[in-house]
């Protein structure tokens, strides 16, 4: 029974390592960037602390740049309309 529970932790570890990775390779909305972005309007850095501005941003990550007010995502793209 214990090494039936050992073998299942592995598993979905081993499967969530997979997901990560994939997903931040892709730069999809649930990987992690972990680099400091700048604005790719006006080039301001912004900040490693963020407050998010929209909803969009406080549940998938970014920033809106305090020069040019520019919605930006959390690997440093600007964010499209559509």
């Amino acid at each position: 029974m214990d090494v039936l529970i050992v073998i299942l932790v592995v598993v979905v570890l081993a499967a969530a390592f997979v997901f990560i990775r994939a997903q931040t390779n892709a730069k999809g909305r649930w990987g992690i960037n972990a680099l400091r972005t700048s604005c790719p309007r006006c080039g301001t850095r912004l900040p490693m602390i963020r407050k998010p501005a929209t909803r969009e941003e406080a549940l998938w990550g970014g920033w809106t740049c305090p020069q040019c007010r520019c919605q930006v995502d959390k690997y440093g793209r600007e964010r499209g309309a559509g």
